[in-house]
């Protein structure tokens, strides 16, 4: 419950401005009941990062309900993140979040080791999905999933925190901008 209820409070909030209260006011715990699980709110944060990979486990087959022959690469995709983000109950803005934590850990070399280990969790989800769309023909599979991986997780973090700071985003043309890197 206090892993669900921080995961809401630091999309809400950010990472910064959640406290313990807002944390545990959701779940009906004692902030005294919080350090029975936790440590700080940090190590909460991470088991929160834990928790969205897990709830997310397997988005990267979704392209394999689909065929070339039924639906273009731009629709697929579309389909991927329409799923990706029902898994993530709504969370949208979660990208904002993990720049906040970064800023308030940035000296916390411990911290930012755990956060690098979840990127390369991302990243391995993100070659996971392309090798999917190689193996239905969206895309060639001489192409190195690696570095399209890392490039997709820049444009849709720069993409995210952009729209987060000017306002609004444009689901097809981050679509076009993915599909433009995937091919």
């Amino acid at each position: 419950m206090l892993v669900e209820a921080g995961w809401h409070c630091f999309a809400e909030k950010g990472f910064a401005s959640t406290t313990l209260a807002d944390i545990v006011s959701r779940t009906g715990h004692t902030k005294g009941a919080f350090y029975g699980h936790f440590q700080s709110k940090e190590q909460l944060f991470m088991h929160v990062l834990d928790f969205q990979i897990e709830v997310t486990e397997g988005w990267w087959d979704i392209p394999r309900e689909y065929s070339p022959s039924d639906c273009t690469l731009e629709e697929v995709i579309g389909f991927t993140l329409a799923r990706l983000g029902e898994l993530m109950k709504g969370i949208d803005n979660w990208i904002v979040t993990l720049v906040d934590f970064y800023q308030q850990t940035k000296r916390d070399e411990a911290m930012q080791r755990l956060l690098k280990e979840k990127y390369r969790r991302w990243i391995a989800g993100i070659e996971r999905l392309i090798v999917s769309l190689q193996d239905k023909g969206w895309i060639a599979k001489e192409k190195d999933p690696r570095p399209i991986a890392m490039q997709v997780i820049a444009f849709n973090e720069g993409y995210t925190i952009f729209s987060a700071l000017f306002g609004g985003t444009d689901p097809q043309v981050l679509i076009e901008g993915l599909v433009k890197l995937i091919r």
